[in-house]
């Protein structure tokens, strides 16, 4: 192998991608705006059902004559407005009113006797605003029934606090900052440092194999002085660059939403600067991996749409360990774990979000570095043979 080759290849397929606007919109331009889009589309969904429940939340009351003090109760909340309505459960499934309260007969009565009452809230599973009015409703109605408790044990005497004889507190041991947001990150970065390397992979991959093929330029690439080796080399160096350029921007967006949506992703979180290397380095391999398989891929391939074809299939089967992995805890993953190719890498990126242990790092870039020599050579392999290179 020649590395001035090497380098002369790998300019000219860089100037290549660089002047495809293809390339420019597929790993670099949808992969920063994704998140920020995404979430800002969120955000601004949420908000606007908030300042809707917010706003006020209309019900209807089905009450005996005495349900006076429930329905004083849920009115004189600043947010509750309590509506007459002929059809109640229509006005309901029409979204004209958020629920609908049904007090049980003798309420009143039963409570005076010491008795049990009940109530009924009747609400829309499928829309949203009353799904959202639900708990607001709730803790209404439940402030009332503590107002009643306490009540009763008054007139008998017992101090109220006899019914909570332990007073649980939460104290966690995890670092500081290190809350939502940072779970949020463990689901986010093994999804986005695996699938992004395929997204900014896969159109520089099959533009500089079965693209070539179909256009006739890979043959007088393979007859100049340029070993074959050389040549696949300088084409590899280049499909991991637009990997890691997708990865890049796609991380690059994550940010930008943080701080245009931070209640989406909150940003007060802290990964130690050892943890972020480890990512940096892995989502590296994983790179290197997918742009060796992708490369083969194209290789086999006739044309461009049959590279199509075959790399779809591959952006679910490595999106498998990602999801096998979504919600295990990673201080009981078993060591043999960290054995099983891209597994391993998408364990270790969640694992230096919350602990660095040294065992699984070396086990992890140990049999990646082995995966990613094969994954080379195989493709070498192909790239020797005629009848792969010269298929149609």
């Amino acid at each position: 192998m020649n590395w001035k080759h090497v380098g002369i290849v790998l300019k000219k397929e860089l100037k290549g991608i660089f002047r495809d606007k293809r390339t420019w919109i597929a790993s670099i331009l949808i992969p920063t705006l994704l998140f920020p889009v995404l979430f800002n589309l969120m955000g601004s969904g949420m908000d606007k059902v908030e300042k809707s429940v917010n706003a006020g939340i209309k019900i209807a009351v089905e009450a005996p004559l005495d349900g006076e003090r429930v329905i004083k109760k849920l009115d004189d909340d600043p947010i509750i407005e309590v509506t007459q309505e002929e059809n109640p459960h229509q006005a309901l499934e029409k979204g004209r009113i958020k629920a609908i309260v049904v007090i049980g007969s003798s309420f009143e009565q039963k409570l005076s006797n010491g008795q049990q009452g009940e109530i009924t809230i009747k609400y829309d599973e499928s829309s949203t605003e009353s799904s959202f009015a639900l708990p607001k409703i709730k803790g209404v109605l439940e402030d009332y029934n503590n107002q009643v408790v306490s009540q009763r044990l008054a007139d008998r005497g017992i101090d109220p606090s006899i019914l909570t004889p332990i007073r649980l507190e939460e104290e966690t041991i995890t670092k500081e900052n290190s809350g939502p947001g940072l779970f949020m990150l463990s689901f986010l970065l093994p999804m986005l440092l695996v699938l992004y390397p395929i997204i900014g992979g896969i159109p520089v991959s099959i533009d500089l194999a079965a693209g070539e093929k179909e256009r006739q330029s890979l043959e007088p690439l393979l007859s100049t002085g340029a070993s074959r080796l050389s040549i696949l080399i300088g084409k590899y160096i280049t499909v991991t660059f637009a990997s890691v350029l997708g990865v890049v921007a796609s991380l690059t967006g994550l940010v930008i939403a943080s701080r245009t949506s931070p209640e989406m992703l909150p940003t007060d979180i802290t990964i130690s600067a050892l943890g972020i290397l480890i990512m940096a380095c892995i989502s590296i391999v994983i790179a290197m991996i997918i742009s060796a398989i992708l490369l083969v891929i194209s290789i086999f391939a006739r044309s461009y749409k049959e590279a199509t074809t075959y790399m779809s299939p591959l952006t679910i089967v490595l999106m498998v360990p990602v999801y096998l992995t979504m919600f295990s805890d990673i201080k009981t993953t078993s060591d043999v774990m960290f054995f099983i190719p891209i597994l391993n890498a998408v364990l270790l990126i969640k694992e230096a979000l919350f602990v660095i242990n040294p065992l699984h790092i070396g086990i992890t870039f140990g049999v990646s570095g082995v995966l990613v020599l094969a994954a080379i050579f195989f493709a070498k392999y192909m790239f020797d043979q005629e009848w792969v290179i010269f298929r149609s």
